[in-house]
């Protein structure tokens, strides 16, 4: 190593020199000690200066190979301290990129603010929450994120934030940019920085708009609950899982009497307030009230008394409570008020099993109470009697005073027959005018009988309604079980049946069931339903009877009469069926169907040039009441080709009498067309003369009755010379009905009678033999 003269040494960036050592000669190299030498060296090494230890050791005997060893050691040493150096730096950036993705993810907006209120970093939920920008959010002011009515206690919570103290700020108004508000809470804390960033405040806004709103939303329903239930009628309360009242509405005050604060004092007062009958009731119900948490308990009716003494019906019903972690907290109930339902309800069910007119049992109660009747009658031994009641001839007190009147007479006949049985029996009203008895423990037939003359000494008196004085009668049937029926409905037909047979024994009197009357019973039945058939079988035919002047004997009309030619019985008059045709609602059917065929018949006649003067057709009085009755008459003469003059129309007394007004106006529309009117059976009934002037009637015609005993010396023929003289005062023409012989003829003649008709004149015969009798007269 060759040495070179003294230089110079200086200093140089990074590395001290001889010169900068005090104490030590820097002009000769060789004089620095080994060791400070090698020192020397390797600080030159490590600072990368090679030509310097080139020259420090180019004078010196050094071992260099132990300085390449210890430079290299170092070496190894630098590398190890670089490798953690950079696993070091690598840590930090994942875990400041970890951060930043947590940061930048967080469901929670959160804002990085600096010391003067400067947005600096904004997540991601803060940037939509806002709706600021990458771009814009930069140098933005937090605070003009809040609404102004907030920013006070913000601005605060800002300039007094320490280190170690976080703020929390609930519900402030927060406006987006796009000048939407929102409701949210604000958590802030101070960030740790350093001293060339300055002050750092994180910021986090939780929105709670939604459970702000949940929560008022619940407050107004909560309020609206309250508002309703202090003033709804119905009773609300809340008992707690101890049976303590939370809540009582002051609906409870109404229906008892007592204030809400009663009941939440005393829990057992609702209880004693019940009925007694009812109390074991509600302690039932409030063991599972308050032990069954899973679902509500149907609903339970109660009487609850009031202060007053007042009763009151209530429906209670309740359900579960649960709080928001779930548990049980009792249940809410309702009392409803259903007095007035509960009447109702009373009163529905007493009309669907009483009748509404008289207040008896209607059919489904008696029924019921006969069913009931007979085991109770097996038990005991003895004997049950039935006995069906029929008002006699109540049929034209309806018809003649009206359906007022018949409904007053018909509470009066139940308020007797009522009075008159014993408290254990049952008297219901089937309808109309039938009535039924059940009379339990009846010993023997006898005491039936005796109680149907009780009951038929009844109508002795009569009735006063509105001032009239109205006598009625009973037709009774009597059937005992078991003897005439070992069921109800056996013993029900039985029963009927008597009353039938009484009826038309001559009414007002009892008849106890006989095997035999079922027999007529069927055969009733049976004609019934026969007799309906008729007319579309083509069964009825129309016979002709000739009505003739006197004394001349000639020709001036006919009278029409139906007869039934029965497949089985024969051929039928009408006193056989039109009774029958009455009581099953067929005479008006039947009375068009008489008075269209025999205008049809007139037609033919006059076709074949046998004119008859005048056609006679008895009208029912079902048909003469009927508002349709003038334009059906019409509608048939006008299908025939009748002319009306040459019709006249028979009506009985009770026809003209029974409702007059309708009857009349009936009745002068008719006369207004040119149809004659006759008053048949004259003398029979009680007409009144003014109605019979008004109504411009032609003909009046003797009943049969009177005509027949005119040769017996009794009163009869006064009466017929005072019908004459009647008729002939009013301008009318008398017909006598009815004559079979000549002297009966010869003495009407002898009285000044206009016309006849009878078996004396010609007896009722078909169409085609009238045709020919009258032709062959005249040739």
């Amino acid at each position: 190593m060759s040495v070179s003269g003294p230089t110079p040494v200086t200093k140089t960036s990074g590395v001290t020199t001889a010169t900068d050592q005090p104490g030590t000669d820097a002009g000769d190299p060789f004089e620095i000690p080994d060791e400070e030498l090698r020192t020397r060296a390797l600080l030159a090494l490590r600072q990368g200066r090679f030509d310097l230890a080139e020259k420090l050791l180019a004078g010196k005997d050094v071992d260099q190979a132990a300085l390449v060893e210890s430079l290299r050691i170092y070496q190894a040493e630098l590398e190890i301290q670089n490798e953690e150096l950079q696993r070091s730096h690598r840590q930090t950036q994942t875990a400041l990129s970890r951060f930043m993705a947590f940061f930048d993810n967080l469901p929670v907006a959160e804002l990085v603010v600096d010391g003067q209120g400067l947005v600096k970093e904004a997540n991601e939920e803060a940037r939509r929450l806002f709706g600021l920008r990458d771009t814009v959010y930069h140098q933005y002011f937090f605070i003009r994120l809040i609404e102004e009515s907030d920013r006070g206690p913000a601005i605060h919570a800002l300039a007094n934030l320490r280190p170690d103290e976080p703020i929390d700020l609930h519900e402030l108004g927060f406006r987006t940019k796009a000048e939407k508000v929102f409701i949210g809470d604000l958590h802030m804390a101070a960030l740790p920085t350093d001293e060339e960033d300055g002050r750092r405040i994180l910021c986090a806004v939780v929105d709670r708009t939604e459970a702000v709103l949940q929560r008022e939303a619940l407050r107004e329903s909560r309020e609206r609950y309250r508002v309703i239930a202090e003033f709804s009628s119905d009773w609300e309360y809340w008992i707690g899982p101890d049976a303590q009242y939370r809540y009582v509405s002051p609906a409870c005050t109404r229906l008892t009497g007592y204030p809400s604060a009663a009941f939440i004092a005393d829990a057992g007062l609702f209880g004693r307030l019940l009925h007694p009958d009812d109390r074991h009731l509600w302690e039932k119900h409030l063991g599972a009230h308050l032990g069954d948490e899973s679902s509500g308990i149907n609903p339970l009716e109660l009487r609850i008394r009031h202060l007053d003494g007042q009763e009151y019906w209530i429906e209670h019903s309740c359900t579960p409570v649960f709080g928001e972690s779930g548990d049980f907290l009792g249940r809410r109930g309702v009392n409803r008020d259903i007095t007035e339902l509960k009447r109702s309800r009373e009163q529905l069910h007493f009309l669907a099993q009483h009748d509404a007119l008289t207040g008896l049992p209607n059919r489904s109660l008696f029924r019921q109470r006969l069913e009931e009747a007979i085991p109770r009658t097996i038990r005991r031994g003895g004997e049950t009697a039935l006995l069906f009641l029929d008002l006699d001839r109540f049929k034209v007190v309806n018809d003649t005073l009206g359906h007022p009147v018949g409904d007053l007479l018909l509470q009066q006949v139940a308020e007797r027959l009522t009075h008159a049985v014993r408290a254990c029996d049952t008297v219901a009203r089937l309808g109309g005018d039938e009535f039924v008895v059940i009379s339990e423990d009846v010993q023997e037939p006898n005491d039936a009988a005796v109680l149907a003359k009780r009951l038929l000494d009844l109508f002795v008196k009569p009735f006063d309604v509105e001032g009239r004085e109205l006598f009625l009668s009973l037709s009774i049937g009597i059937g005992i079980y078991p003897l005439d029926g070992a069921d109800v409905d056996t013993l029900i037909r039985h029963a009927d049946t008597a009353m039938y047979r009484a009826k038309a024994d001559g009414r007002n009197g009892f008849r106890f069931f006989d095997p035999e009357m079922s027999e007529g019973a069927a055969e009733r039945l049976r004609l019934e339903q026969e007799l309906r058939n008729a007319l579309p079988r083509d069964e009825l035919m129309l016979e002709y009877q000739p009505q003739v002047v006197l004394p001349e004997g000639a020709l001036c009309g006919v009278e029409v009469l139906c007869r039934w030619n029965h497949p089985r019985l024969g051929l039928l008059s009408p006193a056989h069926f039109l009774p029958l045709a009455n009581d099953i609602g067929l005479i008006d059917q039947l009375d068009l169907w008489v008075l269209e065929h025999a205008c049809a018949q007139v037609a033919a006649w006059d076709r074949c040039g046998f004119g008859v003067p005048r056609l006679a057709v008895n009208l029912s009085v079902h048909r003469i009441q009927g508002n349709d009755v003038p334009e059906k008459i019409k509608s048939i003469l006008a299908r025939t080709g009748m002319d009306p003059r040459r019709l006249e129309l028979d009506l009985t007394e009770a026809s003209i009498m029974a409702r007059p007004a309708n009857t009349i106006a009936n009745l002068e529309q008719l006369s207004g067309l040119g149809i004659g009117l006759a008053v048949d059976d004259f003398g029979t009934g009680c007409s009144s003369l003014a109605c019979i002037k008004r109504l411009a009637i032609r003909r009046l015609k003797i009943d049969r009755s009177f005509i027949e005993r005119l040769m017996t010396g009794s009163d009869d023929e006064a009466i017929v010379h005072a019908v004459i003289g009647l008729a002939r005062g009013l301008g009318l023409t008398v017909l006598a009905e009815g004559v079979e012989t000549n002297a009966q003829a010869e003495l009407l003649i002898r009285g000044g009678c206009d016309e006849a008709q009878g078996y004396f004149f010609g007896k009722a015969v078909g169409p085609d033999e009238l045709a020919s009798r009258y032709c062959s007269k005249k040739t």
